[in-house]
């Protein structure tokens, strides 16, 4: 069984987004998204070399093919839009989402304790009826 990477990527302009062109070893960088514990969902631009120990199965059938496999090349950058991890922004929405479910919990507590005590204001006022 091959080893598994933590990365999953996609080839992607890097000139449109301003990143650098190639990478240590030549190579275009491509756009991946991390899978790791800390980083998951964290895109990054890596060189297709990044890890490729890692790769052992696609290294092998390079190798069986004939096919000049470069150095392993450690280029890496965060591709985040204005240096924004997506994972504060996933927390800030979330944040948002637990306050609205608050307020509605207040109110649903409010209305409850206003129908409860309109219930016992109301059982009180019967009580005393019958009881004069």
């Amino acid at each position: 069984m091959a080893p598994q990477s933590s990365f999953q990527g996609s080839r992607s302009s890097t000139k449109s987004r301003g990143r650098k062109k190639t990478c240590f070893c030549g190579e275009r960088p491509v756009l991946r998204t991390s899978s790791t514990a800390e980083n998951l969902g964290r895109r990054l631009w890596g060189c297709v070399n990044y890890h490729m120990s890692l790769l052992f199965s696609i290294f092998c059938f390079k190798i069986a093919l004939g096919v000049d496999i470069g150095e392993e090349c450690d280029y890496f950058a965060w591709a985040e839009p204005g240096g924004q991890d997506p994972q504060i922004q996933r927390l800030k929405n979330k944040a948002s989402e637990l306050k609205q479910e608050l307020q509605k919990a207040k109110r649903k507590f409010a209305l409850a304790l206003a129908v409860g005590i309109l219930g016992w204001t109301m059982a009180g006022l019967l009580l005393y009826d019958r009881l004069n």
